[in-house]
């Protein structure tokens, strides 16, 4: 679920293996100063979240994206491989998204994680991460409809 969130995130296959390392890596470390105010993998996830956007800092790498076809990646999710053209398809996909949306998005479609627990890892209101999965979706499904075969 940890490579799933930062790849919707970072997009290539090696630089989302880096972050999930390094991610796991500073949970490691910090985790006994973990306070069990939130569940483990709401931790996690910020932890990830928050090294991918590190991540995209430091390589200066500040896009905003849009998807707009989710038909498509409904199907393609469950197909991601390294270096599958499927991947390819979604990849453009999640490029033409914000990061704030490529997060809601992969979250809640590619993890299926709720959107409560979402709100609390993105520090947000759920009616406001709703809202971003709503457009990040329409994106996705626009983008898959405009690029069909």
């Amino acid at each position: 679920m940890l490579y799933a969130q930062i790849r919707s995130i970072v997009l290539c296959h090696d630089d989302t293996n880096d972050v999930l390392q390094n991610s796991l890596l500073k949970a490691w470390k910090a985790f006994p100063s973990f306070q069990g105010n939130s569940e483990i993998s709401t931790w996690l996830f910020r932890i990830a979240t928050n090294e991918s956007l590190q991540h995209l800092r430091n390589q200066k790498y500040r896009k905003y994206f849009s998807l707009d076809n989710v038909k498509s990646v409904f199907q393609l999710s469950h197909t991601m491989k390294p270096n599958g053209g499927e991947e390819d398809i979604l990849d453009k996909a999640l490029v033409n998204l914000s990061p704030q949306q490529r997060i809601v998005f992969g979250m809640r479609y590619l993890n299926e994680t709720p959107f409560k627990e979402i709100a609390l890892v993105m520090n947000l209101a759920e009616g406001t991460v709703k809202a971003t999965y709503h457009q990040a979706h329409k994106k996705v499904e626009f983008y898959l409809i405009e690029n069909a075969e």
